[in-house]
């Protein structure tokens, strides 16, 4: 056992010491949609071209390549993608007394913002517009087997193709895939990042403003489509998404006002919550996407909901 930073090696495994991570809430809670359940335990996806199993453990999280690769480079490769620089603890600390936020961080701490590949976030939450988490997998799922390449032993296991590879095969090929009007959309975007013309890398140095009016410049993506991605990818801890939900719960724990646009309710959170906004606003969505299944079973709690008397 070797002990490098704070990355712990055993065997062909790498142990994380980031503290808990809610595995579950974090990679397959509606960040990203290429991380699927094991049977043996954790969760499988591509980070890169890497293939790993990422776990929970007392501490920290447990990552094992599943490519037949040695694990060098995989502990930094998946602190970056965990989103270990995010200021959680000044999170918590900020908004330990927070009536929306306070008891959402004592009911699951362990949920993270993922710092994804831009473009690959860029494709997913194009395709998410009027979907749900099980579509947006499907369909991201398809374009991934038929255009990009393996790089371990299953299916599933296959890189994300390239903006070129998507703007090659044109928007029929992806309308036959099941993405319905949403093709119209990618393909220019896929064009767009291809030539230059959008060059998502350097947006991570740019203004949350400069970045946000880059995206929404595309057609088809809007301020939302927009923020998922600054905040999923680009580096932007500022940036606070806004659906109906959100914007019930924003109206509910912080009296924002009923006629409030989203256009609105995104500029005050962002002002409210600062640099702790994407955090903030994953903490909020949980918080409600619990409530909902709740309600949606008959006011029934799931296991990792609240307890009662903080819902």
């Amino acid at each position: 056992m070797t002990v490098s930073d704070n990355r712990t090696t055993t065997t062909n495994s790498v142990f994380l010491s980031t503290g808990y991570i809610d595995v579950e809430a974090t990679l397959d809670g509606g960040q990203a949609f290429r991380w699927w359940p094991e049977d043996s335990g954790g969760y499988r996806g591509i980070v890169g071209r890497r293939v790993v199993n990422v776990s929970e453990t007392d501490g920290g999280v447990v990552i094992t390549p599943l490519d037949g690769k040695s694990s060098d480079g995989l502990g930094h490769l998946m602190l970056e993608y965990l989103g270990e620089d995010h200021d959680i603890e000044g999170f918590r600390t900020r908004f330990a007394d927070d009536k929306c936020l306070g008891p959402a961080l004592r009911g699951y701490s362990g949920l993270r913002v993922l710092r994804q590949d831009p473009w690959e976030c860029l494709f997913s939450f194009i395709t998410s517009s009027t979907s749900n988490i099980p579509r947006i997998k499907l369909n991201v799922g398809s374009v991934v087997e038929c255009l990009g390449y393996s790089v371990g032993p299953k299916v599933r296991d296959v890189t994300f193709p390239e903006p070129e590879v998507v703007s090659g095969v044109g928007e029929q090929f992806l309308r036959d895939l099941g993405f319905g009007f949403r093709a119209k959309y990618l393909v220019p975007a896929a064009e767009a990042v291809a030539s230059g013309q959008l060059n998502l890398t350097d947006l991570r140095e740019a203004t949350y403003a400069e970045a946000r009016e880059a995206l929404t410049a595309l057609h088809g993506v809007g301020e939302k489509v927009a923020d998922c991605v600054l905040a999923f990818s680009l580096d932007k801890p500022e940036s606070f998404i806004v659906d109906r939900h959100i914007l019930r719960a924003l109206h509910k724990w912080y009296d924002l006002p009923e006629n409030s646009s989203i256009s609105y309710a995104a500029d005050w959170a962002r002002d409210y919550f600062g640099d702790h906004s994407s955090l903030a606003n994953q903490y909020m969505f949980h918080r409600e996407r619990l409530a909902r299944r709740a309600s949606e079973w008959g006011g029934v709690h799931t296991a990792r909901a609240l307890p009662e008397d903080e819902n």
